[in-house]
């Protein structure tokens, strides 16, 4: 086939190490017909760890980036996604820096996506690094009536879904490729979220422009796992905070009567489930990422702001009247 050209982004934060064995993965890759470039964006690291990565990166094939402040996935990967479009590229691949390749995934990847003038983004199956071949990335769709993201839960369902309704599907933003003229025609990642959703956010912008993304079934990524308890405060900030910006700009028109109060009070009963399964700070700051959607506050995350007393006692009193629901809840998250 024609050679086609790609672009590899991988941001590092404070994890130079993790860097260095992803783009380890990557020199091993076959990529016979790919001409590629990877560019790493050091997204303002302490200077120890830049140090670190620097002295690892081999420059003969790597170019390394180094920003001053950390500008969050969307804004660093954006640098990438401006030089894709500017250098004219073909594709433009986001690979998280956890994440390993197998041999020929780049190769899988390029074949399905050029192979497909209307598929705008790809993905392989995104593996998890427990050891046992659990598989966590089968792609997922949005159920708008529920304001749910309902992942697809075994290869034989995403096939399906892939033949009767491929529209439908968004990929898990591990190791997605663009196509760069689909990127084009919608834009940078939204820089309002900084992180977090914005997977959600530009899977559903390429089906609104006609475009249809899809998942490569033989060709794998590793991606590491934590427990949801060993996440910092900040992912729950900003998890609730954008899952609402997201719903709020992107629900359809038939679905949106009552839908900030939806969304708010929903937002709200999760985040008593957090306090319920003893993480208060995780919980507070899931509250404090509400109240800033409910403020129109985005991008960076402002954890260093005080949440207010009346959200605070507006979050006990729904726990109050959602007692049995939140104990439902309970039993529910218990049994699974």
């Amino acid at each position: 086939m024609a050679t086609s050209t790609v672009l590899i982004s991988i941001l590092n934060w404070n994890k130079a190490q993790v860097t260095l064995d992803c783009l380890a993965s990557l020199r091993a890759m076959k990529r016979d017909a790919v001409e590629v470039e990877v560019l790493v964006i050091d997204n303002g690291s302490n200077e120890a760890d830049f140090l670190r990565l620097q002295a690892g990166v081999d420059t003969g094939w790597v170019k390394l980036l180094r920003l001053e402040k950390n500008l969050g996935f969307t804004g660093g990967h954006n640098i990438a996604f401006k030089m894709a479009m500017e250098k004219n590229y073909d594709y433009l691949w986001l690979l998280n820096n956890d994440a390993t390749v197998q041999d020929d995934t780049l190769e899988k990847l390029v074949r399905t996506i050029s192979a497909d003038p209307r598929c705008g983004a790809v993905s392989p199956v995104i593996y998890g690094d427990d050891g046992d071949g659990h598989l966590n990335g089968w792609g997922a769709t949005h159920d708008w009536r529920a304001r749910d993201n309902a992942w697809i839960p075994s290869a034989e369902a995403s096939m399906k879904l892939h033949e009767t309704d491929p529209a439908s599907i968004f990929l898990v933003g591990t190791a997605i490729m663009f196509r760069v003229e689909a990127l084009r025609e919608v834009g940078l990642l939204d820089d309002r979220l900084f992180a977090y959703y914005d997977d959600n956010d530009i899977g559903t912008r390429l089906a609104n422009r006609g475009w249809h993304s899809k998942v490569v079934f033989d060709a794998g990524a590793t991606h590491g796992s934590r427990d949801l308890k060993d996440q910092p405060p900040y992912f729950f900030y900003l998890m609730f905070r954008n899952e609402l910006i997201f719903w709020h700009t992107h629900m359809p028109s038939e679905h949106r009567r009552l839908l900030w109060l939806k969304l708010v009070n929903q937002a709200i009963f999760n985040a008593n489930r957090l306090r319920r399964r003893h993480m208060p700070k995780q919980a507070d700051a899931a509250l404090l990422g509400v109240w800033h959607f409910i403020c129109g506050r985005d991008g960076e995350p402002q954890l260093q702001r005080r949440l207010p007393a009346t959200v605070k006692l507006l979050a006990k009193l729904l726990a109050l009247l959602n007692q049995k629901q939140l104990a439902e809840s309970d039993n529910a998250a218990a049994l699974a």
